[in-house]
């Protein structure tokens, strides 16, 4: 059975993903995170009223259920959430899954989102997540038991306010390869969202016993998601010292909802007992409850009051300066980031020595000398008390010379030129019929290989310009292409990469590529990058991953057509007042129509408007009770629960 469904969702999945249009928008890989000074008594005080009876409950309640995503339990569960959620004072919304797994005329169950609001920076997120559904068996552990971790951080942590907003999400349909928060991730990196960083707790509850030594917490992390980890590792080893939190020993090679975040690059963890997977008997079988799938509460306890700690020390913390980057301005370096609040001034630092400081948001170094080498700069804050903060994040600089195109590479020579090689594990030579630029990658870690181009200007005169080259690639992994890919980026100003293709695909054999650059003429600066990267296990000593690439150039011609990027709105749902004698008022800030539909609390649609923009809605002639409203644009479905009194 478990194939069985697998295999749906592969196709289901493989399906959505060929009818999805690329997202020009890049998540938070930069984001950096705040210094840690130790413990917070106001933090330790939320951490030690985490709750095991809580914990228990809800997994008992949730195990009750099949809750397969598509089925009536996944709604019945969908529903309790939302009543947990909203019992603590926190606004909730449903987005719906686009998998369309099992066509009905009744509202399937969705993501579930509740809201905590940031008092200072509200467009600021952090979530905490799980997914709630699973397919076949009581799913105590996989994964009822990080819902209830979810819920209990929501009951603690919505009694306190915070700088920044916290959203807490249970997603449906992981269980059918991602398919709840990929299109909501979608959603976030059309929208631009500021997403600083996601603790998604799946399967919390399981340890195999005292012969594998002390009780221990796990995270995996992709490269991505690397700064984020040590931060969150930082906290739990400073809050639970006595249970201490170590990385996966097989690193990121296990599918979850944090890949949907990866893949659109926003940080994400998976943080989980899944370091014990082949210990764990009862995983996706009857017998997944508590007592044997869920059996060591100490170890769900410890991961929710990391997350909880984690999470908190982000919502209030001093972040470095973001947007840190060095680009060329005049002939000489030019640095830039974003203001950070409470900051008196900056110092700047160059290959780990501090050449400057200012109170602008900007940096020249005058004193930059063309001496062939890489040179790296950050910068730090200073606090309004005279305190310095954490670096931002490094970006470097070779040259401050343009490139001048058109430009070509062969590689006969066995050199790179001016090419920019992220990695040591280049090298040159004849690789599959050619010789070429190759990257072979031995290991059960996270890969990054990233060839740039050097910065050029595009005249305002020019016509057509693209950028091109051969490749050949592998890229074996079960969960491609959530883990693995290859990017094709365009930057200005080297602080938003922007997708202008994504090759996901396995392709042993040698293909050209050409891509248009037309939207970047009359630019001063513009970088292309080709990016491989892949997460996780997959690979042995005997077996790799590899990206080769021969014949790269940039060229005025015309023969490059690139997929069309289309920008959406801002899609939210309001509906007014609530509870309401019948007349409710709907707001989405679209500015065209959609539809709307209107379900009971059993899930049947009771009314519908194929056509509607934001204004009042008539609900009169329906009995008092409980109902789901429901606005659909074509992309995304987000749903409202209402009284009608």
């Amino acid at each position: 059975m478990k194939k069985y469904l697998l295999l749906i969702a592969i196709i289901l999945f493989i399906i959505n993903i060929l009818n999805a249009q690329f997202i020009d928008h890049k998540g938070n890989r930069n984001q950096t995170y705040p210094d840690v000074y130790g413990q917070n008594p106001n933090i330790v005080e939320m951490i030690n009223q985490v709750d095991t009876v809580n914990l228990y409950n809800d997994i008992y309640w949730m195990q009750q259920f099949i809750r397969d995503c598509a089925s009536p339990a996944a709604l019945t569960v969908q529903n309790f959430l939302i009543d947990r959620f909203e019992e603590l004072g926190l606004e909730t919304y449903i987005h719906h899954h686009t998998g369309h797994i099992g066509e009905t005329d009744t509202l399937e169950a969705g993501n579930v989102i509740a809201i905590q609001p940031g008092t200072e920076f509200p467009d600021e997120y952090i979530i905490v997540a799980s997914h709630y559904d699973h397919p076949d068996g009581p799913g105590a552990d996989d994964n009822a038991s990080g819902t209830a971790g979810v819920l209990e951080c929501a009951r603690i942590l919505s009694q306190h306010q915070f700088k920044r907003t916290i959203l807490y999400i249970p997603f449906n349909g992981e269980e059918r390869w991602m398919v709840g928060s990929y299109p909501f991730v979608q959603k976030c990196a059309r929208e631009e969202m500021n997403i600083l960083g996601v603790f998604d707790m799946d399967m919390i509850g399981f340890w195999p016993g005292p012969e594998y030594g002390p009780v221990t917490m796990y995270s995996g992390y992709s490269y991505i998601s690397e700064r984020l980890f040590d931060f969150y590792q930082t906290v739990a080893n400073t809050y639970l010292p006595e249970m201490p939190t170590y990385r996966f020993t097989k690193k990121d090679s296990y599918g979850g909802d944090h890949m949907s975040f990866n893949i659109h690059e926003y940080p994400a963890l998976y943080i989980g007992d899944i370091e014990y997977h082949a210990e764990n008997i009862y995983y996706h079988t009857p017998n997944d409850t508590i007592g044997t799938g869920v059996n060591c509460f100490a170890l769900s306890n410890g991961f929710v009051r990391a997350v909880l700690a984690a999470t908190a020390e982000l919502a209030d913390g001093w972040l470095p300066p973001q947007d840190f980057s060095v680009t060329v301005r005049d002939e000489m370096p030019y640095l830039s980031w974003s203001e950070s609040s409470n900051t008196s001034y900056y110092l700047v630092y160059k290959d780990d020595e501090m050449i400057g400081y200012t109170p602008e948001t900007s940096f020249v170094d005058e004193m930059f000398a063309q001496d062939g080498q890489w040179h790296y700069y950050y910068i730090k804050p200073v606090h309004t008390d005279s305190w310095a903060g954490p670096e931002s994040n490094i970006d470097s600089i070779f040259s401050t010379d343009p490139l001048q195109i058109p430009a070509f590479y062969d590689f006969e020579d066995e050199t790179a030129g001016n090419l920019h090689l992220y990695n040591q594990n280049w090298y040159f030579g004849q690789f599959k019929q050619r010789k070429c630029l190759a990257a072979k990658t031995y290991t059960y870690d996270n890969i990054l290989q990233i060839i740039e181009t050097p910065w050029f200007s595009i005249p305002e005169t020019t016509e057509d310009v693209s950028f091109g080259f051969k490749m050949n690639r592998y890229i074996p992994s079960i969960w491609s292409p959530f883990n693995a890919g290859v990017y094709i980026e365009v930057t200005t100003d080297r602080k938003n990469w922007h997708l202008i293709d994504w090759i996901w695909d396995s392709h042993n054999q040698w293909h050209d590529y050409a891509f248009s650059l037309n939207n970047y003429i009359g630019e001063d600066y513009v970088q292309v990058r080709i990016r491989f990267e892949a997460s996780g296990q997959g690979n042995t000593t005997t077996s790799y991953k590899y990206m080769a690439v021969d014949d790269l150039y940039i060229n005025f011609d015309h023969e490059a057509v690139n997929e069309n990027y289309i920008v959406h709105d801002i899609f939210n749902l309001s509906v007014m007042p609530n509870p309401s004698e019948g007349m409710v008022d709907i707001t989405t800030g679209l500015e065209s129509n959609y539809s709307v539909a209107i379900y009971n609390i059993l899930g049947i649609r009771v009314l519908s408007v194929n056509s509607f923009c934001d204004g009042t809605l008539d609900l009169t002639s329906l009995p008092a009770g409980v109902y789901f409203i429901s606005a659909d644009n074509g992309i995304d479905r987000l749903t409202k629960r209402v009284v009608i009194k």
